[in-house]
C-alpha cells in the first residue's frame, strides 16, 4: 500500500459522568481540528468502546486499524479526524459520548459500538441526529432485526448466525452431545447463548447464568459436576471467561471448552493462563496472514500484529472515507452513500442490506484455539 503523505490526527479521549471527558493523547500535525462542513471538507470521526481493562484487547486493534486507514487515505481536499472514546464498553458511559456525538456537527460518523450493550444505549441518540454508525464488532441479534434504526451499519453478521456456528462446532468438530452452556446475562451473551441452545436442541444437558463482575463462580461449577458435560459453551467477556475457566479445570472438569467472540482478544492467553490451553474462541473474522501487506502495515504503525476486528476497524473507516471521496459533505449525504455502499474490504466484501447488516452469504466463521497463549486458526464453519 502506498502511503499518503496526507495530514492525519487521532485524539483520544476517556468518557465518565457527566460528560467530563478528559484528553489522554493527541497527535496532531498542523495544529487544525475538525469544524462543520458547507463545501469544505474538514471532519471528525468518532470511535467508542472499550479502550482499557479487561476487555479492552477485543476493541484495541480494530481502532488502530480505522487509524491506520485514516493514515493511508489519499485525498488532498479533505482534513479528517480520528476522535477516539473509552466508554469501557460500559452503556452508561457510552451514552453521554453519543449525546456529545451528536451535538457537534463537524462529527460525520462514527465507527462503533464496539459493544451491542453500548451500542443499543446510543443507537437512538445517533439515529436522531443522523449520524451515521458503522460497528466493527457488535452482533446482538436484535440491534438489527428487532429495533431498526436507520444509521445503523454493521460489518459482522449477527449473533443468530454465530449461534449456530457455535452449536455446529460443538456437534461436529467437537462430537458433544451433553453441553453446559452459561452466559453473563447481558446484552451479548444471553441472546448468543440463548442461540446455541436452541439449535443444539436436547444435546444441551443444562444452561446457567452468571453475572458482569463475578469472580466466584461455586454455584455454576457445582452445576457442572453435577451435570457431567462433554463440552462447555460460554456466552460473555474475557473478564469474567478467565476465573470461570479457571475454577472449571480447578474443579477437575476437562470438557472442551469453546465461547464467542466476546473472548477473541489478545489478552484471552494471559487472562486464563494454563486453564485455558485448548479452549476455542468463535469469531465472525478470517485469519489475516502473517506476509500480507496490511499486516506488515500494521506491524509497522504498531508494533504488533494486527489483532481482534482489525480489519474490520479498517474497513470500517474506508466506508466513510469513500463516502468524503464521493463528494459527501454533511451527515446526510455520508448516510446516503454508506447505505449503498458495495466494495471489497480487508474483512470482506463489503455491503448492507436494508436493515444494515452484511448480506447473508458473506458471512463465515473461524473456531481459533488457544495454543501456548495465542489464538490459532483451527478451522471455518459455515452456520
Amino acid at each position: 500500500m502506498i502511503r499518503s503523505s496526507k495530514t492525519w490526527q487521532a485524539v483520544a479521549f476517556t468518557a465518565v459522568a457527566g460528560l467530563a471527558l478528559s484528553a489522554c493523547g493527541t497527535t496532531d500535525t498542523d495544529g487544525g481540528g475538525g469544524s462543520a462542513g458547507g463545501d469544505d471538507c474538514n471532519f471528525k470521526i468518532g470511535v467508542m468502546g472499550a479502550l482499557s481493562g479487561a476487555n479492552a484487547s477485543i476493541v484495541l486493534p480494530s481502532v488502530d486499524g480505522a487509524d491506520l486507514a485514516l493514515r493511508q487515505w489519499d485525498n488532498d481536499e479533505c482534513e479528517v479526524e480520528l476522535v477516539k472514546f473509552d466508554t469501557e464498553g460500559d452503556p452508561a458511559k457510552a451514552t453521554p459520548v453519543a449525546t456529545q456525538i451528536a451535538g457537534d456537527e463537524s462529527f460525520i460518523g462514527v465507527i462503533g459500538g464496539a459493544f451491542s450493550g453500548e451500542t443499543r444505549a446510543t443507537k437512538s441518540i445517533y439515529n436522531d441526529a443522523g449520524v451515521t454508525m458503522v460497528s466493527q464488532s457488535a452482533t446482538a441479534t436484535d440491534l438489527t432485526q428487532e429495533d431498526q434504526v436507520e444509521v445503523f451499519h454493521r460489518l459482522v453478521p449477527y449473533d443468530d448466525y454465530q449461534g449456530a456456528a457455535i452449536a455446529k462446532y460443538l456437534t461436529d468438530e467437537v462430537g458433544a452431545t451433553k453441553v453446559f452452556v452459561v452466559d453473563n446475562s447481558e446484552a451479548y451473551g444471553e441472546p448468543l447463548a440463548d442461540r446455541v441452545e436452541e439449535t443444539l436442541g436436547d444435546k444441551m444437558v443444562q444452561r446457567d447464568k452468571t453475572e458482569v463482575g463475578q469472580t466466584d463462580f461455586a454455584p455454576t461449577i457445582s452445576k457442572m459436576e453435577s451435570a457431567q458435560p462433554d463440552a462447555i459453551m460460554y456466552g460473555g467477556y474475557i473478564a469474567e471467561a478467565a476465573p470461570l475457566l479457571k475454577q472449571i479445570r480447578d474443579a477437575g472438569i476437562d470438557a472442551p471448552f469453546v465461547g464467542g467472540d466476546g473472548l477473541y482478544g489478545a489478552d484471552f492467553g494471559n487472562a486464563v493462563g494454563e486453564a485455558g490451553e485448548g479452549a476455542v474462541v468463535m469469531c465472525p473474522c478470517a485469519p489475516i496472514e502473517d506476509d500480507s501487506t496490511f499486516a506488515a502495515d500494521f506491524e509497522e504503525e504498531f508494533g504488533s500484529a494486527p489483532g481482534a476486528y482489525a480489519a474490520e476497524g479498517y474497513d470500517a473507516m474506508s466506508v466513510f472515507l469513500a463516502a468524503l471521496d464521493d463528494g459527501a459533505r454533511d451527515r446526510a449525504s455520508v448516510e446516503e452513500f454508506v447505505d449503498g455502499y458495495t466494495g471489497e474490504g480487508l474483512s470482506k466484501e463489503v455491503a448492507f442490506d436494508e436493515n444494515g447488516d452484511v448480506p447473508q452469504e458473506n458471512v463465515s466463521y473461524w473456531a481459533y484455539k488457544n495454543e501456548g497463549g495465542t489464538l490459532v486458526p483451527e478451522v471455518e464453519v459455515a452456520p
